[in-house]
């Protein structure tokens, strides 16, 4: 008996120990597909009881497995790859789409999550985009819902599709806000000296008025160095001209 069986829909699946002269349902197509004995073809039976499922650990595809498709993402499974199979029906899918989903893919299997149609239970995020999204740097076919590409590993700030151009705006900003939060925590260092207050109160008082946006995406941390610069600075000046004023 084979080791895999075809499906017409192209499903490449591979058969568990049980399935000898029974029939499986593609999890692709929903099509069933009838499993022969050797020499003779057997009409589609109940299947027989399974063992109690396990916790697949994830290992790394063989040669063998990448001739599989994951019935998850519908891609094909890489030599070296990360992967699950399933302990009940013996399919193989690739971690992060098993972890993703939390089980089997395969409709019917005790591996499968168990879905709780009550009207008040909490229903997945659905996205207007379907079920995939273009990868704007590889262009490789991912889920919809990934946030991470795992063919060239680039990060998005959000589920829906990006461009090359969103991607390097948000570079930009990425960048931009890095080096405003150098720039607070230079001018917070030299007002906590009191070198050149006066100085260091213009600086600031410059700086930080127009950026005032990127200050508070910086976060509360940065603000609060940001303005106590400028607070401590311009104390600074007042003392400086209280003393000179004394001195006279």
């Amino acid at each position: 008996m084979p080791e895999t069986v075809n499906c017409v829909c192209g499903a490449i699946l591979r058969l568990p120990p049980h399935a000898k002269g029974k029939s499986l349902k593609c999890p692709q197509c929903s099509r069933r597909i009838n499993v022969p004995l050797p020499g003779a073809a057997v009409a589609a039976a109940a299947p027989s009881p399974s063992p109690p499922p396990s916790s697949p650990e994830s290992v790394r595809a063989t040669a063998t497995d990448a001739q599989l498709t994951c019935s998850i993402c519908l891609t094909k499974i890489g030599v070296g790859e990360s992967v699950r199979r399933c302990a009940t029906c013996d399919q193989l899918y690739h971690d992060e789409c098993w972890s993703e989903v939390g089980g089997c893919g395969t409709f019917g299997c005790k591996e499968a999550p168990a879905s709780d149609k009550s009207e008040q239970s909490p229903q997945a995020p659905l996205t207007a985009w379907g079920d995939h999204k273009n990868c704007p740097i590889c262009g490789e076919t991912i889920k919809s819902i990934a946030l991470k590409c795992r063919y060239c590993g680039v990060t998005f700030e959000t589920a829906d599709p990006q461009s090359v151009g969103d991607l390097r705006r948000s570079a930009s900003q990425k960048a931009e806000l890095a080096s405003v939060r150098q720039s607070v925590i230079a001018l917070f260092v030299a007002a906590l000296l009191g070198l050149c207050a006066p100085l260091i109160a213009i600086v600031s008082l410059f700086y930080l008025i127009p950026r005032r946006a990127q200050l508070a995406k910086c976060g509360p941390l940065y603000m609060i160095m940001g303005w106590t610069a400028l607070g401590l600075s311009c104390c600074y000046c007042i003392l400086f001209f209280l003393l000179v004023a004394l001195k006279q």
